[in-house]
């Protein structure tokens, strides 16, 4: 009678043991979540949860390099996934397990083979509904778990740095669009009227001084006795009232806008002057390649990529400037993620640093609501439900199994014990 209970307790025992490890394994296999540690990013594309939701088509050249035969597999597809930290219907609100995001839609476009495509709420939601940060990554979630055999997903994980996913404004000093903001400016005064600025040079180093001062006159303003704040927007308060004409920039033509102005389909949300600017809808990032400006994440330790947004001409092609023609007429930056430099590359072809920088979380812009692997993410403001935290790692996963094998081992010892003393 007493084997006999003692069979049946450790059965019993086993069995829960048995269950909780298959329960786990399940969730980690079957759900697509890829939680322990590592997986397929699966959780699918994105469709906003309410018809008001205002999206822009963000694009993404996905690199020849983040192709493995990981991604390859009919559970990711090789396709590219992005993450987002906040606004409407972000990755961890939706699904639980946010990293690496919504999957993205391979563009239809012939001869072109790695461009991917996400619609995502990054302006005119609202500052509480806009994406105001993106990251994009070959849909794979490496987790935290370096070791390979543990987790063969880590090494196979790309990820870019947090990128701006709503607009690019003069303020914003960006190097690539700096010619462009003065072109647009000069080129708007002039159709307001304001004929002084046709002798100033967009390559001046004191063009923004000249253009404002030009833009003083033109309003009739004494330049010289205004604040320091409202002579950098005397040029902004002349554009406010003046029609933009924006059609020389062809298919991106909506693209530019000015922040100040009411617009009856989306009005300004901020009285703030930010001038003039342009959002990324149609655009495309491109995954730069140099080492110099990798960065590591606090967290998950990947190396995250840079880049950038190009305004793209098809084809393969993008540049800094928002058509072909100009582009090559500014001398703009150029390229074509078809290349065999891009496209055909692997990882051998490029020089990761065995010491990337560290970014810490900027203070300007939402701390991310749960993604352990974004690049500029730190752990204080990454809770259990992350992708990259104890739970999604196995790590919670591996103290339940500990638990109920050390409940079957005391069970074994107690029956064993009390048949010992009998």
């Amino acid at each position: 009678m007493k084997k006999k209970i003692l069979s049946i307790a450790l059965a019993a025992t086993l069995s829960v043991s048995a269950v909780a490890t298959g329960t786990i394994s399940a969730a980690a296999d079957d759900d697509g979540s890829g939680a322990v540690p590592g997986g397929y990013g699966v959780a699918g594309e994105y469709t906003p949860s309410d018809e008001k939701i205002v999206t822009q088509h963000l694009m993404f050249a996905m690199p020849g390099a983040w192709q493995t035969d990981l991604t390859k597999d009919p559970k990711c597809g090789g396709a590219a996934g992005i993450y987002w930290w906040s606004g409407f219907d972000t990755p961890d609100a939706k699904f639980g397990h946010g990293w690496p995001g919504y999957k993205a839609k391979q563009v239809q476009e012939e001869g072109v083979e790695n461009l991917w495509a996400v619609d995502v709420p990054t302006y005119w939601n609202g500052d509480a509904g806009n994406a105001t940060m993106i990251i994009w990554n070959n849909y794979l979630d490496g987790g935290t778990e370096t070791d390979p055999v543990k987790n063969p997903f880590y090494k196979d994980s790309m990820q870019t740095r947090d990128f701006s996913g709503q607009y690019y404004s003069k303020d914003d000093d960006h190097d690539f669009y700096d010619k462009l903001f003065r072109y647009v400016y000069k080129t708007q005064l002039l159709k307001a009227g304001v004929d002084d600025v046709e002798g100033i040079d967009i390559e001046d180093e004191d063009f923004w001084e000249k253009i404002n001062k030009a833009a003083a006159d033109f309003l009739e303003e004494d330049y010289e006795s205004l604040s320091a704040d409202d002579k950098s927007l005397c040029a902004d308060w002349v554009l406010d009232e003046a029609e933009l004409d924006f059609s020389e920039f062809g298919d991106y033509a909506s693209n530019f806008w000015n922040s100040d102005l009411d617009n009856e389909e989306h009005p300004a949300e901020d009285a703030a002057c930010f001038g003039i600017c342009f959002n990324f809808d149609n655009m495309v990032f491109v995954v730069n390649f140099d080492p110099d400006k990798m960065v590591e994440s606090p967290t998950s330790h990947k190396i995250s990529f840079d880049g950038d947004v190009y305004f793209y001409y098809g084809g393969g092609e993008y540049g800094t400037w928002p058509t072909k023609e100009l582009n090559t007429r500014m001398c703009g930056v150029t390229g074509n993620f078809m290349s065999d430099e891009y496209w055909k590359s692997t990882m051998d072809d490029i020089e990761i640093p065995t010491s990337a920088e560290t970014t810490a979380p900027p203070a300007s812009v939402p701390q991310p609501a749960s993604d352990a692997n974004s690049s500029t993410s730190d752990s204080a403001n990454n809770g259990g439900n992350n992708s990259n935290g104890a739970i999604a790692t196995g790590q919670a996963s591996l103290i339940v199994i500990a638990f109920v094998v050390l409940i079957a081992g005391l069970g074994i010892f107690f029956f064993s014990r009390k048949k010992v003393q009998k």
